[in-house]
């Protein structure tokens, strides 16, 4: 059966990443051009490019396919594009829809994609267990109608993977062929795409491995755990000494003292040049505030969030027990950042008697206060119970509850830290075989006076011996010596975990398969 098809290229909200040089070659939109000329071929007599279609929200260079620019697009804008093309290309019945950031795209995965869509005749057909950016998606353009339907009845942005996570809303009424990689590498959470410093670095990194195609990848990348750490994706901050409560499961007052009496705090133009100084080495990052310590009790956390939000590629997280709020600040900031600012509420129990046994005081006014910034930024908030023996019984009603009431729930793993806590866990959790902590690959942790630890996991017992406990060590200082310096000194422990020779405590440690971002 031979397909006739058009190529939608989605070029929203590219970085620069995807319009620079790539590689010592061309850049990734310029390869992405490359690949739909070569898929989708202009009709006969026509401009090669008549048959790919550029969808932007800004100036693009000029590479000769047409582009449709918006300053705002829904998923349901990207589909009705697509279906005014194909109306024009009436010989066409297959759309292939790509990216423009994504230098690996594999003709030779998606060929086998398009004979398996063509075979069986299907509406959507996807790649599924490879890394991001190695096949496009397929669609039947007589679906396109369908589908722009019911992108009308649900609000999902047109980013990498929520066209199928559109279809998701209606599987069922869709013809669905999927080509399923040999090894899933989903696990890895590699991302070898041009949208960010970080992933355009690794994209490099496997490109000088000989990587160029999907096969490479599965090939490589299970050998080069290297290949994971680039720059920090996740930063801790502490930005407050106190908290209103004292956790009978935390090792912070095993740090710091009983941190009800502490009142040190960051102060504002301090976090302000450290945000400067993490923009500088990474151009997106998730910033969480407060490493230890509650936020609440930071004289002007309202800067500290403005600071962190200020760079467009940032986003916050905030931390807190939900005690101690001034009364409409955080929902003002809450409805003023949106998504940008997500609200995790530790609250462990649904009933008073667990709540005050792990928290202490304090649970009528965080649940009033989680109810609050629920209305104040539906979707963004998320209150969290830490998984242990002792709320264990609790947590499906603790789910239960809090999802009625339009709260996203996290149900935490607990953590020992490397042995020095009780040990309260469930379950283990820990794969079969160790592999290089993702946090020494993903995540940085700064302390109140810019102090880098190897690892926020990475507690010890001080001194009287297991009266007290403090970091392993410390690879740098934020502010006297910079983040980048205090990344790359990290890099050294990540490598010993490579060579499989842990440092301690890490061979204790079970959080080195946990992901933050």
């Amino acid at each position: 059966m031979t397909m006739e098809t058009l190529a939608i290229i989605n070029a929203i909200g590219l970085s620069e990443h995807a319009t620079s040089p790539w590689a010592d070659g061309p850049s990734a939109l310029e390869r992405a051009v490359a690949f739909a000329e070569r898929l989708a071929p202009g009709r006969p007599g026509a401009d090669r490019h008549s048959r790919i279609l550029v969808l932007a929200s800004g100036p693009l260079p000029e590479l000769g396919p047409r582009s449709v620019v918006r300053d705002t697009w829904t998923m349901r804008d990207v589909l009705a594009e697509a279906d005014r093309f194909a109306s024009a290309e009436p010989d066409c019945d297959t759309v292939i829809y790509l990216r423009g950031d994504e230098p690996f795209l594999d003709a030779g995965l998606t060929g086998r994609l398009l004979e398996l869509h063509g075979r069986y005749r299907a509406e959507y057909t996807f790649a599924d267990g490879y890394p991001p950016g190695f096949s496009p998606e397929l669609l039947s353009v007589k679906t396109l109608p369908n589908l722009v339907e019911l992108a009308s009845r649900h609000e999902v942005k047109p980013e990498r993977g929520d066209l199928f996570a559109l279809i998701q809303n209606d599987i069922n009424s869709y013809d669905i062929e999927t080509h399923l990689s040999p090894r899933d590498m989903r696990a890895y959470r590699f991302s070898p795409v041009c949208d960010t410093r970080r992933n355009a670095q690794a994209a490099e990194r496997l490109w000088k491995l000989g990587g160029r195609t999907a096969e490479d990848a599965i090939r490589i990348l299970p050998g080069h755990p290297e290949l994971l750490r680039t720059l920090p994706a996740f930063l801790w901050v502490q930005v407050s000494e106190g908290c209103a409560q004292a956790c009978a499961y935390c090792p912070y007052p095993s740090m710091a003292g009983d941190p009800r009496g502490l009142e040190g705090f960051m102060p504002v133009e301090r976090f302000e040049r450290l945000m400067a100084d993490a923009e500088a080495l990474c151009d997106d990052l998730v910033v969480d505030l407060s490493l230890w310590g509650e936020p609440s009790a930071h004289p002007d956390f309202p800067a500290l969030a403005r600071a962190v939000l200020a760079r467009p590629r940032f986003t916050l997280i905030v931390e807190t027990s939900g005690v101690g709020w001034e009364r409409g600040q955080a929902e003002s900031l809450a409805a003023e950042a949106g998504s940008r600012a997500q609200w995790v509420i530790s609250l462990d129990a649904v009933d008073d008697e667990g709540y005050l046994a792990l928290r202490g005081a304090g649970k009528d006014e965080a649940a009033a206060f989680a109810e609050r910034l629920i209305a104040a930024s539906p979707g963004n908030v998320h209150v969290q119970a830490v998984r242990m023996k002792e709320n264990e019984a609790g947590l499906e009603a603790f789910y239960r509850g809090w999802k009625q009431r339009g709260a996203k729930v996290i149900v935490q793993k607990y953590d020992p830290f490397s042995g020095c806590l009780p040990d309260r866990s469930v379950a283990d959790l820990s794969p079969l075989d160790r592999l290089p902590c993702r946090h020494l690959a993903r995540d940085m942790a700064v302390l109140l006076d810019g102090s880098v630890p190897w690892c926020k996991h990475c507690l010890v017992p001080g001194e009287p011996l297991g009266k007290r406990l403090g970091y392993a060590g410390f690879a740098g200082n934020a502010f006297s010596d910079g983040l980048g310096s205090a990344w790359e000194a990290m890099g050294a422990w990540y490598d010993r975990h490579i060579a499989g020779d842990l440092p301690e405590p890490c061979g204790r440690c079970d959080e080195y398969h946990t992901f933050n971002a």
